[in-house]
């Protein structure tokens, strides 16, 4: 099974730790570094300069618009999670995958904590690229 992505964007790639900050961000909406520092605690331990570091270069890639409040910086999501995930799934779909979803969709369909809800919805894209690579 194949898939053809439309143009490629020009947002660069986060990294692991930048995609973990991203997500706090998206979830917070708006946001201070020491807010999201905190929240990140939950999941990791790191240094408070460290997350700012992140969350510069973040910005840096388009993903965090800034917007300086005297000593504050405040960070908002430049780019929605869906357009972000897009991108990123492509990229590994078109450069690891080699454009295929075959073994993508084998991946998931072999996990053993998909819920009743993400099984219904996997069979249901299978079937729909199943009838699309028919009609053509």
């Amino acid at each position: 099974m194949k898939i053809e992505h439309g143009p490629k964007t020009s947002v660069k790639k986060l990294s692991r730790s930048e995609w973990k900050l991203m997500n706090i961000c998206w979830q917070l909406g708006k946001a201070t570094a020491r807010q999201v520092y905190e929240q990140s605690l939950a999941e990791q331990q790191r240094g408070y300069q460290t997350v700012k570091t992140l969350l510069d270069r973040i910005a840096a890639k388009g993903y965090l618009q800034t917007e300086k409040l005297g000593p504050l910086v405040i960070y908002t999501p430049a780019i929605g999670r869906r357009t972000a995930l897009s991108a990123a799934v492509g990229d590994f779909v078109d450069t690891v995958l080699g454009r295929s979803l075959a073994p993508l969709c084998l991946h998931l369909a072999d996990q053993e904590d998909l819920s009743d809800a993400e099984r219904a919805t996997l069979e249901t894209l299978v079937e729909r690229f199943s009838i699309e690579s028919d009609d053509q």
